[in-house]
């Protein structure tokens, strides 16, 4: 449970997106580091068996940028400001 703890302070990333996160193959933040975000989406739709809502891609991109220590602007915490 530390790991859905740890992801779980990425501002938009609750116990159900961390649990997503975990399940594609990153246990914590420091494992999202320098990832690319659409590889998490692809490896968490193949776990889930079937298309996951393109809002789980926003929210990796969120959590990678986190992770990378890129986001300088507030609005940037908020999951829906990473559509494409």
């Amino acid at each position: 449970m530390k790991a859905i703890s740890d992801l779980t302070k990425i501002p938009g990333i609750g116990k159900n997106m961390a649990q997503h996160i975990i399940n594609a193959g990153y246990p914590d933040i420091d494992s999202l580091r320098g990832q690319d975000p659409r590889g998490i989406y692809r490896k968490d739709c193949l776990f889930q068996g079937c298309h996951v809502d393109r809002c789980a891609l926003y929210a990796y991109r969120l959590a990678v940028a986190y992770a990378n220590g890129e986001i300088t602007d507030s609005e940037k915490l908020k999951w829906w400001n990473w559509k494409d």
